[in-house]
């Protein structure tokens, strides 16, 4: 991945030391925060809320770096971008432009896909494909594509929801996005038919930092909304990418597939949403609509080698079945939340070769977490903030506590639905609800 680097033209304007949350899933893709001094356990109301702001529609996480907390949302007709101090909340620069999505299932018309930063310049990926890189200094445009119309993208279910993924394709970065387009004049007879829409040459398309100029695309598949990743696959760095129908193993320099391997539900009305886990040559894929997990072997190179997978039809207790929140792996252990529907899903431990689930807490609904000194940072969809230690043979729960305004010590500050990742960079953690965007101090006292 290509990390932000201040410039002259984009000093660190932070006071705090520490590690940037500027891509997706933090700086190396799968949840972890390197923060090493936690407060804990919490005082009775939680970790200090050091600011927070209104926030429109959407559901993403913000994107943290360089002291510049990057916000995307939906303000009646506008999507909205809005640069803001990382410390304080204060607005540096803000860009919008028309809105063009309706959400086919009635949710709301905000961004799904949470921006980007890298080196001096931030990547939005709005709901209706508009693929767009800004100058994180001022926000000036250096370029922006319609992706929906270059690749005759068909709307998928939620529209587009995948992170992008910036990174170096050996002679410069590149953007990575899962497109999904088709043959023009491919859309069905009804809009949520996907099934019988068929992809044709850019299920992937990387797109060059600087320029945006097309640099490779890859596979027939359509897009899910499971951001790609980056993983050290032996010696080699291998983009993995888990669209609609498989996961890719993808050469970032030149975008050859080099391996593929199918898994989804059957169900027409299903959605990959969580990224793939690696470790090593091992990655694992979990879903909620129907096979769960299954932890795949990518050492002999070509298509991945299932190495287990969970029993057919087994409930979340019983399983790892990530919704939209992509599980953690810590000491052989991964954490996750499983489970389709609020009423079922569980916060689960699951030992990461076998599979056997080793605890679950209920609780929660279809939360979000990272994981943070030995501990989780749980956010559930209601606005609990709980924090767990990761133990392999119990539930430990440190603290749990709903953030009230400092004003009045009453007003709730997180309203459901809260299903954006939270985001942890120089000791600061960042969770969006409903409305709101919340900045707490989890560092030390």
């Amino acid at each position: 991945m290509v990390p932000p680097a201040a410039t002259a033209q984009t000093p660190d304007i932070g006071q705090r030391r520490g590690e940037d949350w500027g891509a997706f899933l933090g700086p190396t893709g799968n949840g972890r925060s390197s923060l090493r001094e936690l407060r804990a356990p919490w005082p009775d109301r939680g970790p200090p809320v050091v600011w927070h702001c209104a926030v429109g529609e959407g559901y993403c996480a913000p994107a943290v770096a360089l002291g510049r907390a990057v916000v995307f949302d939906r303000i009646g007709q506008d999507m909205r971008l809005r640069c803001l101090e990382a410390e304080t909340g204060r607005k540096l620069w803000e860009e919008r432009y028309p809105a063009a999505y309706t959400d086919m299932f009635g949710y709301d018309g905000g961004p799904r896909a949470a921006p980007v930063i890298a080196r001096d310049r931030v990547i939005s990926f709005g709901p209706e494909g508009r693929l767009e890189c800004r100058s994180l200094a001022d926000g000036t445009s250096d370029w922006k594509i319609d992706t929906a119309r270059e690749y005759h993208v068909v709307q998928n279910f939620f529209g587009v929801g995948a992170a992008p993924l910036v990174v170096d394709a050996g002679d410069g970065p590149v953007v990575v996005v899962q497109v999904g387009g088709s043959r023009p004049g491919s859309a069905p007879p009804a809009p949520e038919r996907l099934d019988l829409v068929k992809g044709l040459d850019s299920g992937l398309v990387a797109f060059d930092l600087a320029t945006g100029r097309e640099r490779w695309r890859a596979a027939d598949q359509l897009a899910s909304y499971s951001g790609p990743i980056l993983a050290r696959i032996g010696d080699r760095d291998r983009i993995l990418a888990w669209t609609r129908d498989a996961l890719l193993v993808v050469d970032p320099a030149t975008g050859a597939v080099e391996g593929a391997f199918r898994w989804r539900a059957d169900e027409v009305f299903s959605a990959v949403c969580a990224s793939p886990v690696a470790d090593d040559s091992r990655v694992l894929l979990s879903e909620c609509y129907g096979p769960g997990s299954v932890l795949l072997d990518l050492a002999a190179g070509g298509d991945p080698r299932p190495l287990r997978q969970d029993r057919r039809n087994a409930r979340p207790t019983a399983a790892l079945k990530a919704h939209w929140a992509t599980p953690v792996l810590h000491e052989e252990n991964l954490y996750g939340i499983s489970g389709r529907n609020s009423g079922d899903a569980v916060l689960a431990c699951v030992d990461w070769k076998t599979g056997a689930v080793r605890w679950v807490e209920g609780g929660f609904g279809r939360a979000s977490l990272v994981l943070v000194a030995g501990h989780l940072l749980v956010l559930g969809e209601y606005g609990d903030l709980a924090l767990v230690r990761t133990v392999s043979d119990r539930y430990v729960e440190v603290s749990r506590t709903r953030l009230r305004d400092p004003a009045d010590g009453r007003t709730d500050l997180l309203a459901p639905p809260c299903w954006a990742a939270p985001v942890i960079a120089r000791g600061l953690g960042y969770v969006r609800g409903q409305g709101r965007l919340v900045c707490l101090d989890l560092g030390e006292q």
